[in-house]
């Protein structure tokens, strides 16, 4: 599934931090060719897609 597909949705975004992987829940607002944008309770976060290691809609 392409990315774009899931815009809108709740997802789960699996990001490398370190030598970690975090998990994110949220909606996925946008995703451009660097960066990918999701709605997170009260905050907005951004993450790079190079450091972006899978997107799972919910």
């Amino acid at each position: 599934m392409i990315i774009q597909e899931l815009v809108g949705k709740k997802v789960v975004v699996h990001v490398e931090s370190g030598s970690n992987v975090v998990q994110h829940r949220g909606i996925l607002e946008s995703v451009d060719s660097s960066f990918l944008k999701l709605k997170k309770d009260n905050e907005t976060l951004f993450f790079t897609l190079v450091n972006v290691l899978a997107v799972q809609s919910v």
